[in-house]
């Protein structure tokens, strides 16, 4: 144990010197710090001293250049000053002799001869000169404008004023002093007396009052001589006063009674605003009457309507006429001496004859009884005929369209025009033309209709389309194909085979047999006023239909009486 205590000493011992090398090693560590620091302040206060040397040598010489500087701009603006001075000195001195020269043209006689050197060589404006028969107002105006522009003095006002004197404006220097020629109040003051403005206002006022618009005066015009006055009778009255009062005298001068109370209605305050709508209105009042007038015209000249559509009617006659020449002198010769077989005559055969056949012409509705079809040799509104408002069940149809309106067309070769149902004539897109009030259809039984219009229609009959003019009244078949369309396009009516032909092409005939029939909403079967056909489609599907509900009732029938009797 002791030896272990002895080395445990011994250990201790050894780590306190250890201890004590290592305190006296951080001591001379410590001491070593210090003295570089020492040396680093004394080299920092070193370099700080030798920059605060440099700058302030810099700031010396900086200070030295641009003292010198200053002193340069100094003495250079010293120079100037000295010259300002002199020639303001200068300047002064001129100002000061032209006033005294001034002083003493205006003080010297008027008989004193001007020096050459004080003659004014100014350029000018002309003058205009004054006789006394225009507004001194004005002249005076001008004057002073003049004046000012040219820059005048009150004696060369005075002179200039004089010379532009001329005829009864110049007497009134006859009144006025020799030594008060150069004054120019007193000119102005002498003219003013004879020839201003002062004097004659109210009657200005007064021929305000009275103005009207003269015949044949534009409203320009009007409006000028109203604003003229009122810068005469009220020139002392404020802008917006004048204005008022210009527009209310001007509205009061307008000769036409209804554009003066549409204006005066419009309340305006200035002359400009009231002469602008009154113009607008007046103009608007002028292309509304034209368009009046126009469309009376339209409306109310029947005779021209009338002239108009013989001029139509003989210009297509001609037409046929030059037409059937034309065809005379193109068409080949032939033998004289051939006979027609259908007329027994000479110089023609029979495909060429123009004898209608009397089975050709002879409708089952004996509207024709072996007549000729006679020719239209005068307009068809002098006089339109009619063999009956409806066909009745006896006349001769074709099926065709009206402005692509399909219909029945009754061919009808005893009215000399071709008429269209009223209510159709609503449903074309084509516009209606007028016609006269008095027109009327007249049938053979002497019965009248009232045509109601006239319109060009496209008429469609096979395969082939014409244009051709239709008249609107109130009858019952759809549309009437009359005399003057058959003979125009040139349709050859054959009874004995129903059809129509027009060239090479055939148009079968229907004859009107029965009215249609047609259900209503209560189950009853009744006729309409369309005319039926045989093998009709609507009459046959009704029919049809007919009988179909007839069997279902009588099947009905039979099945309610069996099951009575099954039941029992």
């Amino acid at each position: 144990m002791d030896k272990q205590f002895e080395k445990l000493f011994a250990m201790m011992a050894e780590m306190k010197a250890g201890q004590e090398e290592m305190r006296v090693a951080q001591a001379g560590l410590e001491q070593k710090m210090e003295a570089r620091q020492e040396e680093m302040r004394s080299g920092q206060e070193e370099i700080k001293n030798q920059i605060q040397a440099h700058v302030e040598s810099q700031v010396d010489e900086i200070k030295i250049y641009v003292d010198g500087f200053i002193g340069k701009i100094e003495e250079e603006v010293q120079c100037v000053k000295g010259k300002i001075d002199k020639v303001e000195s200068e300047v002064q001195e001129k100002i000061g002799n032209l006033e005294r020269r001034i002083s003493e043209l205006e003080d010297r006689p008027n008989n004193f001869q001007t020096s050459p050197e004080l003659i004014y060589t100014r350029s000018t404006i002309k003058l205009l000169t004054f006789d006394g028969q225009t507004s001194w107002t004005v002249f005076k105006t001008q004057f002073d404008v003049v004046s000012s522009t040219n820059g005048w003095t009150d004696f060369v006002k005075a002179s200039q004023l004089v010379a532009s004197l001329r005829g009864s404006a110049a007497e009134v220097l006859q009144g006025i002093p020799a030594d008060k020629l150069t004054d120019l109040t007193t000119i102005e003051k002498a003219l003013e007396s004879r020839f201003g403005d002062s004097h004659p206002t109210q009657f200005y006022r007064t021929e305000l009052k009275t103005r009207r618009q003269k015949p044949g005066e534009s409203l320009q015009v009007l409006a000028a001589d109203v604003e003229r006055l009122m810068s005469l009778a009220y020139a002392e009255c404020p802008l917006d006063v004048r204005e008022s009062l210009a527009a209310q005298y001007f509205v009061d001068a307008i000769r036409d009674k209804e554009t003066q109370l549409s204006t005066r209605l419009m309340d305006f305050t200035d002359l400009k605003s009231a002469l602008a709508y009154s113009m607008k209105f007046e103009s608007a009042k002028t292309t509304s009457k034209i368009f009046i007038h126009a469309r009376s015209m339209e409306t109310d000249d029947d005779n021209w309507k009338e002239r108009d559509d013989k001029f139509e009617s003989l210009l297509k006659a001609l037409e046929k006429l030059v037409e059937s020449l034309a065809a005379e002198q193109n068409a080949p010769r032939r033998n004289p001496n051939l006979t027609c077989w259908k007329c027994f005559k000479k110089g023609h055969v029979q495909r060429a004859c123009q004898v209608n056949d009397v089975h050709s012409i002879k409708l089952t509705c004996g509207r024709l009884a072996e007549q000729k079809i006679p020719t239209l040799n005068k307009s068809p509104e002098e006089g339109l005929k009619v063999s009956t408002l409806s066909g009745g069940g006896n006349g001769l149809y074709l099926k065709g369209s009206i402005c692509d309106i399909p219909c029945l067309f009754l061919v009808d070769t005893g009215t000399n025009t071709t008429l269209l149902r009223a209510d159709l004539a609503h449903k074309v897109k084509e516009r209606l033309i007028y016609t006269p009030p008095n027109l009327t259809l007249k049938t053979a039984t002497g019965e009248k209709a009232k045509i109601q219009g006239k319109l060009d229609a496209s008429i469609e009959c096979g395969f082939r389309k014409f244009q051709h003019r239709v008249y609107v009244a109130d009858i019952t078949d759809s549309c009437i194909l009359g005399l003057d369309f058959l003979q125009k396009f040139k349709f050859t009516v054959d009874l004995e085979k129903n059809e129509i032909r027009t060239g090479s092409e055939k148009i079968s005939l229907f004859s009107g047999s029965i009215q249609h029939r047609k259900r209503t909403s209560d189950g009853k079967n009744v006729q309409s006023r369309r005319l039926c056909f045989e093998g009709c489609e609507p009459c046959s599907n009704a029919e049809k239909k007919s009988r179909t509900e007839t069997d279902i009732s009588v099947e009905a029938l039979i099945m309610a009486t069996e099951n009575r009797w099954s039941f029992k």
